[in-house]
């Protein structure tokens, strides 16, 4: 058997590997040319020495092909590439010298012919779920091209490179070429109307009709990618945002346009629609409030349907992972028993496949959402149960988990000893096992329990090696939490003046990390110190602003206790 014959066996029986390896990548390449708004239409397909140089030599074993509406969309979808694949070699076509081509002795070419761009890429494993990962190895070619040219690309391919009626004549490869005319010219007079649809969509009293107009005035307005320059932009998802201004006055370019003075689009780590809607929260809440909920639906709906998935086809660790995000999303939603309901199917379904990594995991989860329904017998059950599994099958960084939820649970009770136990040999496996994150939450814990001691001195020293250890590695979430915990100290301290210098150090980074969550109970502390200070405009401010965050991200319990805090304010400035 010849090398091709031997290459060819193996590939049939891997067409359907390379068949779902394409349309996990062209999957990935649609939702979000979606999302970013950019009109395009999305297909996949799966089309020497040795097996491998041949495998590695042909780049459409797996590929997928994005047509753009607009030509002058490319450079977008090029970036977007780049920053979602791992990119191994890229092809522009014709080449920067177009020669004149002759195809045979019967024709010479007048056109350039085929115009686009293909990209070898693979895609990356951080991006895949656990039964997904198979493909991160997968050679895959994206080409990028506007739909004339595809579509002439494919009878040209047709006619000339597959001939099933023999050589083509004189008069047919020179239809051939006056229609990559007509092509060529039909891609100007789209970048033409693209420019006028741009030129359309920010004009003053007309509204925008789909999320498509609205990504491209921001792009427009916030630094356009026409004439081939690469733009930093990161949109997000704009289909949400549009769903939320819709018959609002941010419809309106006008309006919208207001706000972008406050966005940061280059080079910024967050994307230019979260900016957007922060501005619009201060505004109006209320449409903030809609786009979270919007966001949390659209990512339940996502589980919801990635679950029926897996139980179709009977993958069950890919179900019990499913489930396991569903619970985390019923926490972070504050609705405990939903999540003890995922959390306990997750964890059956583990123990039925054998999944001992799962099954300690989901134990854990449970220890941690009875700890938040204030049920402590049963948290330090599971946990207890987590600790021993994660013992048995020598997985340190879970054992380490364990013993600092443990070490939650008790500092919650007030049992401060026995928390500092837990959270120190939390800390000695967190740095056995060079695990960062999980030392700077150590150091930060130790240093809250030495607050609640009233050891000021023990407690700015864990502080400040959680805070350097975060500089070091940039982890902004830590760093913020370290400073809002410093400010706290101060505040105890009765150093006012240096907790609201840590607070609005804390609020800054929290900035850029992007976590709401967070950032209520540094907005409160700041209102109950301006409170104290009589200061009643600017601690109704921070107050509020915290209220405003608190109900758009459905967090109850926070909002009970601002609630309060507004309640007492007005009652002293009533009198």
């Amino acid at each position: 058997m010849s090398v091709v014959e031997e290459f060819l066996n193996q590939y049939a029986k891997k067409i359907d590997f390379y068949r779902e390896a394409g349309r996990n990548c062209a999957h990935l390449c649609e939702t979000n040319m979606e999302q970013m708004g950019i009109r395009t239409i999305v297909t996949s397909r799966a089309n020497y020495d040795s097996f491998e140089e041949i495998e590695e030599d042909i780049a459409d074993l797996a590929g997928v092909r994005i047509a753009l509406y607009f030509p002058g969309d490319l450079v977008k979808v090029q970036k977007f590439i780049e920053a979602n694949f791992q990119v191994k070699e890229l092809r522009v076509f014709p080449g920067r010298e177009v020669a004149e081509e002759t195809i045979n002795d019967i024709y010479q070419k007048r056109f350039s012919g085929y115009w686009a761009t293909h990209c070898r890429v693979y895609l990356k494993e951080k991006d895949l779920s656990e039964d997904t990962r198979q493909y991160a190895n997968t050679l895959i070619e994206i080409q990028i091209a506007s739909a004339l040219m595809h579509a002439w690309a494919e009878v040209e391919h047709d006619l000339v490179y597959k001939p099933y009626s023999g050589e083509l004549s004189y008069e047919e490869y020179q239809i051939l070429d006056e229609l990559n005319g007509l092509v060529l010219a039909g891609e100007i007079a789209l970048q033409r109307l693209q420019k006028a649809v741009k030129n359309r969509v920010s004009q003053t009293g007309k509204e925008f009709n789909n999320h498509y107009e609205v990504a491209m005035f921001l792009h427009t307005n916030l630094g356009s990618v026409s004439e081939g320059v690469p733009s930093e932009i990161v949109l997000g998802r704009v289909d949400l945002m549009f769903q939320c201004i819709r018959s609002t006055e941010f419809q309106k370019p006008e309006n919208l346009k207001e706000i972008l003075s406050s966005v940061h689009s280059e080079h910024g780590e967050r994307p230019v629609v979260d900016q957007i809607m922060d501005q619009i929260q201060l505004r109006k809440p209320e449409i903030y409030e809609r786009y979270q909920n919007i966001k949390q639906n659209e990512e339940m709906k996502y589980q919801m349907e990635t679950l029926k998935i897996h139980r179709e086809s009977g993958n069950r660790q890919g179900e019990a992972n499913t489930l396991a995000n569903i619970g985390y999303l019923y926490n972070s939603k504050e609705k405990y028993e939903e999540a003890l309901h995922y959390f306990t199917k997750a964890l059956q379904i583990n123990i039925e496949i054998g999944g001992r990594q799962g099954e300690a995991n989901q134990l854990l989860n449970l220890g941690s959402t009875f700890r938040l329904l204030g049920d402590t017998t049963n948290a330090l059950e599971y946990c207890n149960k987590a600790l021993k599994l994660h013992i048995k099958i020598s997985y340190k960084q879970g054992q380490a988990n364990a013993l600092s939820l443990m070490g939650n649970i008790y500092a919650d009770d007030g049992a401060f000893d026995d928390a500092a136990h837990y959270y120190r040999d939390a800390l000695k496996i967190y740095r056995t096992t060079n695990y960062k994150i999980g030392e700077i939450l150590q150091l930060n814990n130790l240093g809250i329990l030495y607050l609640k001691l009233k050891d000021s001195d023990q407690a700015i020293c864990c502080f400040y090696q959680s805070l350097e250890i975060c500089k070091e590695y940039e982890y902004k979430q830590g760093e913020r939490d370290v400073l809002y915990n410093l400010g706290n100290l101060m505040l105890s301290m009765e150093k006012s003046e240096e907790a609201i210098d840590y607070y609005e150090k804390a609020i800054a980074v929290q900035e850029e990390s992007s976590n709401q969550k967070s950032k209520i109970g540094i907005l409160a502390s700041l209102g109950k110190i301006y409170s104290g200070r009589g200061e009643t405009d600017k601690a109704y401010h921070y107050l509020q602003e915290a209220l405003t965050i608190s109900r758009s991200i459905d967090a109850k319990s926070s909002e009970a206790e601002i609630l309060e805090n507004i309640r007492r304010l007005q009652s002293v400035g009533s009198q």
